[in-house]
C-alpha cells in the first residue's frame, strides 16, 4: 500500500473513530463507547511493539510491563487519596521510562531467542511483584474509586471527553510513531535487521 492509500485509509479510520460517540449516543449504547476507547489505549501500547518488532525485528514479549507499571504508579497514588491527574500521568510515563530504560540496557545486548526469553522473564518478575503485595489488590488487581482529575483542562467523568481524550493521544502516538520510522536511525535499523535475516537465511539453506 502506498503512502497516498494508507494516508487516505487512517483518514477514513479516524473519522470512523470520532463518530463512535454521537452513533452510540443515538443508539443508546454507552458500553460501545467504553469498548472503543479500551481498544484505542490498547492501540497505543501496540504502536510501540509494532515499532521494535514490525520495524526492528526483534520479538519482545515484554511490553505488557510497562504499561502495567504505569497502571500501578496512578492505582498507587489513588490508593493514597492523589487524585492529580499532572502528578499522576507524570510519575506514570516516568515510571515506565525508567523501567523501560533499565530492562532495555540488559535485553539490548542479547538477539534471537534470548532477548525473547529475557523480556519475558523481567515481565514474569514484575508481574509476579504485582500481584504479591496485599495492599494493592494482590492478584485481584486495583480499582480506581476516582479517576484522574484535571483541573482546568479536562473532567474524566464525561465519557465523551476521556474518549476524544484517548483519540487524540492515539493520533499524536500515530504521528509520533511515523516521524520515528522515517527518521534516519530507524532506517538504519531496519537495514541492519533486514542484513541480518538475510545472512541466517543463507546459512541455513
Amino acid at each position: 500500500m502506498n503512502s497516498r492509500k494508507r494516508a487516505i485509509v487512517l483518514a477514513a479510520g479516524l473519522v470512523l473513530l470520532a463518530a463512535v460517540p454521537p452513533v452510540a449516543a443515538l443508539a443508546n449504547q454507552p458500553f460501545y463507547l467504553d469498548l472503543v476507547r479500551r481498544v484505542m489505549i490498547f492501540a497505543i501500547a501496540a504502536l510501540s511493539l509494532n515499532l521494535i518488532l514490525g520495524y526492528g525485528g526483534m520479538v519482545s514479549f515484554g511490553h505488557a510491563a510497562y504499561l502495567g507499571v504505569g497502571a500501578y504508579a496512578v492505582g498507587v497514588l489513588a490508593h493514597y487519596g492523589i487524585n492529580n491527574g499532572y502528578l499522576q500521568w507524570a510519575l506514570a510515563i516516568g515510571a515506565s521510562a525508567l523501567v523501560a530504560l533499565a530492562i532495555g540496557a540488559v535485553s539490548i545486548r542479547t538477539s534471537g531467542v534470548y532477548f525473547i526469553m529475557i523480556t519475558l522473564a523481567f515481565t514474569q518478575m514484575l508481574y509476579y511483584l504485582g500481584i504479591s503485595i496485599a495492599e494493592y489488590g494482590g492478584d485481584d488487581g486495583m480499582r480506581l474509586a476516582v479517576k484522574s482529575q484535571f483541573p482546568g483542562l479536562i473532567d474524566l467523568n464525561d465519557a465523551n471527553a476521556f474518549y476524544y481524550l484517548v483519540l487524540a493521544i492515539l493520533v499524536l502516538a500515530l504521528f509520533l510513531g511515523q516521524r520515528l520510522v522515517d527518521s534516519r536511525r530507524t532506517k538504519c535499523a531496519r537495514a541492519r535487521s533486514a542484513s541480518r535475516l538475510t545472512r541466517t537465511g543463507s546459512r541455513r539453506s
